[in-house]
């Protein structure tokens, strides 16, 4: 919708500007009448796109759809840049021009960086993050994990040997025992990847309980804390080692068990890459606000010198 009309006035502007230098023989400046107008648009460019903090906080009445708002955002940023660059006659000149470009072209790359970023980032998180939950819920989610791994093991192989004696711990114990219990992994169903619910029943394995045990006691911190507890699980490659000693080491009937604690583990491998990419995705963002509200303060000391000396 934008592209056009943009690519259009910008080329207009900037073939004017290239006829008038090449009357001068020479790439004209700001003070010329094609350099002026490459200014006027790109500061008015810039002040349009400052208007956006006004809109977020007048978006209740519904003006402009977002959508809209943000395309012409992004292809009025980018015109900007080669039509501050031809109002400038290809050179800095003085500190405040040439610190207002400098500024103003890293503006204009954090901010394609951001484009960038949200565009490629959440469907690379789709299609290789199946276990991903809300960023802000990701500690909820790893305790309730490690609460379904207790009750797994409480389930299938009793109570601890020489665990606490406590009556919260036997009232859970003599919950799990009487039925089937909630698990929740990720798992792979047809095309379908994702962490799902599933109400199952255990087969007792009391004989290998205390491996078991043992084993829950390793990963704990992991489930817990991701990649900045110092477990044995803490890379994939080593995790797959681990819980196949663990496999060798269990009865059959306790491996799917242990599929279940290793399904538990790569989730919480996923949410440390989460909180990675949900870095990426986001630390950009005060550091463009901050560039352009530098850039405006400068526009406005650039154009105030400008009117001062013209």
């Amino acid at each position: 919708m934008f592209v056009i009309p943009t690519l259009v006035v910008t080329l207009g502007c900037l073939i004017y500007y290239w006829l008038e230098s090449s009357q001068a023989n020479r790439w004209v400046g700001g003070g010329s009448r094609a350099g002026l107008l490459c200014g006027i648009a790109a500061g008015s460019i810039i002040v349009f796109e400052m208007l956006l903090w006004p809109r977020k906080a007048l978006r209740r009445l519904r003006l402009i759809p977002a959508k809209y708002w943000m395309a012409a955002h992004l292809w009025f940023g980018l015109a900007s840049l080669p039509l501050a660059i031809a109002h400038c006659g290809f050179h800095l000149g003085g500190w405040l021009p040439a610190t207002f470009m400098v500024l103003f072209v890293l503006c204009i790359l954090s901010g394609i960086y951001g484009l960038a970023v949200q565009n490629i980032l959440p469907r690379w998180m789709l299609r290789n993050l199946p276990g991903e939950t809300i960023y802000s819920q990701i500690d909820y989610v790893s305790k309730q994990t490690v609460e379904d791994a207790r009750r797994l093991l409480l389930s299938a192989c009793g109570r601890r040997v020489g665990g606490p004696d406590d009556a919260e711990e036997e009232r859970e114990f003599e919950a799990v025992k009487a039925g089937a219990i909630v698990v929740g992994a990720v798992r792979q169903s047809g095309k379908t990847r994702g962490r799902v619910l599933e109400t199952r029943q255990f087969a007792s394995t009391n004989t290998d309980g205390p491996a078991l045990w043992n084993a829950l006691d390793e990963i704990q911190p992991f489930l817990l804390h991701g990649h900045q507890a110092n477990t044995p699980v803490n890379d994939r490659q080593r995790a797959s080692v681990w819980f196949d000693r663990l496999r060798s080491a269990c009865g059959e009937e306790s491996g799917s068990i242990v599929n279940i604690l290793e399904s538990f583990c790569d989730q919480r491998r996923q949410f440390d890459t989460q909180s990675t990419v949900h870095r990426w995705l986001h630390a950009w963002i005060p550091i463009h606000i901050g560039l352009s509200v530098a850039v405006t303060v400068l526009l406005a000391a650039h154009v105030w010198t400008a009117l001062k000396y013209w």
